[in-house]
């Protein structure tokens, strides 16, 4: 009975420890997503970091089918919507409807990013759109890669140009040559690099439209959302959300893991402890009553 209360006493005082241990693992964990929380509140979508750049870079695409029954008078106003959004055009290109019966526009045109919904409301209220898809790509990854890229090249470069200015091109001029070969090297790519987040800043600060606008006589009507799209739309959300579903399960799990260890731990040294000597007494029992 002694050695049953003093295996009890040693899992009670491991308990603290335990939960200590697994406390301050919820803490820190608490820490970073408060961190987190902070850099976000800091930081948000659309503003600018101390380090110049938007926090996210979002490449925004548009293609939108648009009909019109007055194209004469219709289709020069696409002009003066592109110029009062900040856009311009990119390509234009109209058919004069010998060759499809018709006449139509296409043209690709770059809208500033935050007036780009604007411009699609904008096309609403002057044509009839019968369709439109918009797809947003987030290189915001590549671009804080190249940020770090190039800050190391820029920081290799300004040592190798220290290193160059002390030395004598005379008199080690294998070595002088050398550094001014890796200096070249060295800038060639700083050149590319800043090139590509050029590019990208042009690309996430204006969105890309592809209008395709077509004169009709009649507009088409929308098509009426039927039985079986209903029920394949139905079965598309529901798997969405018990995917969304399981994912916040998966987190919530790996947040509590480090209390449910510490609580089978403790639960299996208890029963440890408290069944293994009952059961070794009753075998000392029945031994002794068969004597």
């Amino acid at each position: 009975m002694k050695k049953i209360i003093i295996i009890l006493l040693a899992v009670l005082l491991a308990v603290p420890v335990l939960a200590s241990c697994s406390a301050k693992s919820n803490s820190g964990a608490v820490l970073d997503r408060a961190s987190n929380e902070a850099y976000e509140e800091d930081h948000a979508p659309g503003e600018k970091s101390d380090g110049g750049s938007n926090d996210r870079k979002l490449i925004k695409r548009y293609a939108v089918n648009a009909e019109t029954k007055a194209y004469d008078e219709k289709a020069p106003e696409l002009d003066k919507a592109v110029s009062d959004a900040g856009g311009y055009f990119e390509r234009r290109a109209e058919t004069n409807g010998y060759s499809y019966g018709v006449r139509r526009l296409t043209a690709t045109v770059r809208i500033p990013a935050d007036r780009s919904d604007a411009f699609l409301d904008g096309l609403r209220e002057l044509y009839n759109v019968t369709s439109f898809e918009k797809a947003a790509e987030d290189v915001t990854a590549a671009y804080v890669d190249i940020e770090a890229r190039l800050q190391t090249l820029e920081a290799e470069r300004e040592g190798l140009l220290n290193m160059i200015s002390s030395v004598n091109s005379a008199e080690q001029y294998d070595f002088w040559y050398k550094l001014h070969e890796t200096i070249s090297e060295k800038e060639q790519d700083i050149a590319a690099y800043k090139a590509q987040l050029k590019n990208y800043d042009s690309l996430s600060s204006y969105s890309t439209f592809t209008i395709y606008l077509t004169e009709v006589k009649e507009y088409t009507e929308p098509e009426k959302e039927g039985y079986g799209t209903r029920i394949k739309n139905a079965f598309t959300e529901s798997w969405e959300k018990f995917g969304e579903n399981f994912k916040d399960f998966t987190v919530a799990f790996v947040r509590g893991f480090p209390g449910i260890l510490t609580f089978a731990v403790i639960s299996t040294g208890i029963f440890l402890a408290v069944f293994l000597p009952i059961r070794a007494a009753k075998r000392r029992n029945r031994k002794a009553k068969n004597k």
